[in-house]
């Protein structure tokens, strides 16, 4: 008898440990901007203990990517540059999938695991447009495995299996250290905005080029240096030619808990001897007839596409600008300064006077520090040859990149 009831005993713990087994909970699926296309982030629990295998498919092209180990409830998220859109759901018992539906032939780019908020795991997935051959050239290989480092467990991963309910309760109670909770933080996230976009031209340069072509190179070559050293996380306000009215570029920034936004742009005045960079903060009288002009050029944008949206948010207009908002106004001074003394040095001009405020529509309501700076002037000939050319778009955004980082990161 005795026997028998320690085999049920043990039967009994086999089970409980079975049903007890970590399993990663997809909680979150985005899709951001990227300088070389696009990254889906899928949000887990935890690393999942299973193989993670890719393969693509046609008609339409998709990127599939298979994870053992896993539950989710059906997700999407609406796509930008190469992807379309990316859904994920539970496909078998064991397996979650994640499918990413491309605008064309697309490619896997990059794939691995970071660690997200609240010591949870994030699966990040670069994502870039090909060629059709590239495409079928995936297609015909079939399933492979990615080969990702699992992040190592860090102080707050038990909070987080808890709160999927993927784990049972920690054996012994212990706090967590207010350093370690700092060390799971999430990296400072720079907001790069480039101004205009689809049927919003810009400014148009003497030589006939537009301004949203200058000002998406820039964002995308200050991305690139960011993203190579890693030591911020980047988000684009749009990496292809599309129209984006200045309320949603505001919403991604407040959506993505950004650090810094940065919107990027190039002037036009009637002078064409004005040249140099400025940059221009928020406020609630502007610092000169200059500043208030491109503010009032600038806050026109929603209207360009046939849709006003001046009166939407109405929270924005002429409403005293509060406590915090001046806070954030403040530091918007100081990276100022900064993004001019980073930058002059590179061989970026600017002008005397570069540091002027007024009432932009695109800085307000972020509750963090932004700025908007106009790298130069399209209407003169030297400053548009500069802007139009691959070594001035290089210049303009590792500058824009190191003078973030090292505001950001105190180094």
């Amino acid at each position: 008898m005795p026997g028998r009831i320690l085999l049920v005993v043990l039967l009994l713990l086999g089970a409980v440990g079975a049903v007890a087994q970590p399993v990663a909970v997809a909680r979150s699926l985005a899709v951001e901007a990227t300088a070389e296309g696009a990254r889906v982030r899928l949000g887990l629990g935890r690393a999942p203990a299973g193989e993670v295998t890719r393969f693509h498919l046609t008609s339409p092209e998709r990127l599939v990517v298979d994870i053992a180990g896993a539950r989710a409830d059906r997700r999407e998220a609406p796509g930008t540059g190469p992807v379309r859109a990316a859904r994920v759901a539970q496909f078998d018992a064991q397996t979650v999938r994640l499918v990413v539906e491309g605008a064309g032939p697309l490619r896997l780019a990059g794939a691995r695991f970071v660690p997200g908020p609240s010591g949870s795991t994030v699966l990040e997935l670069d994502v870039a447009a090909t060629d059709a051959a590239a495409f079928a050239a995936a297609v015909r290989q079939g399933r492979a495995t990615l080969a990702l480092a699992r992040p190592e467990p860090g102080p707050l991963a038990e909070i987080a299996a808890l709160l999927d309910g993927s784990a049972g309760p920690p054996a012994t109670p212990a706090a967590v250290p207010a350093e370690a909770v700092r060390r799971a933080a999430r990296r400072p996230v720079v907001v790069l905005d480039p101004g205009h976009g689809g049927r919003d031209v810009g400014a148009i340069s003497v030589t006939g080029g537009h301004e949203k072509d200058v000002t998406l190179a820039v964002a995308r070559a200050a991305a690139r240096v960011l993203e190579r050293s890693g030591r911020v996380e980047v988000r684009l306000t749009r990496s292809d030619d599309r129209f984006l009215t200045l309320g949603e570029r505001v919403a991604l920034a407040r959506a993505w808990g950004a650090s810094l936004f940065i919107s990027i742009h190039a002037d036009s005045a009637p002078n064409p001897e004005a040249r140099g960079a400025s940059v221009y903060t928020l406020s609630e009288t502007a610092s000169d007839r200059e500043a208030a002009r491109l503010a009032a050029k600038e806050n026109r944008a929603d209207a360009i596409a046939g849709r006003d949206l001046s009166a939407v948010d109405g929270e924005a207009q002429g409403v005293l600008i509060d406590l915090a908002l001046r806070d954030s106004m403040n530091a918007s001074a100081d990276f100022a300064q900064a993004l001019q003394q980073r930058m002059e040095p590179m061989g970026i001009r600017f002008r005397s006077q570069f540091h002027r405020f007024a009432g932009f529509r695109v800085l307000r309501n972020l509750g963090v520090p932004a700025v908007l700076l106009e790298c130069g002037y399209l209407s003169n000939a030297e400053d548009s040859a500069f802007l139009f050319s691959r070594e001035g778009q290089r210049l303009l955004g590792e500058g824009i990149a190191r003078a973030a980082e090292a505001w950001l990161t105190g180094s």
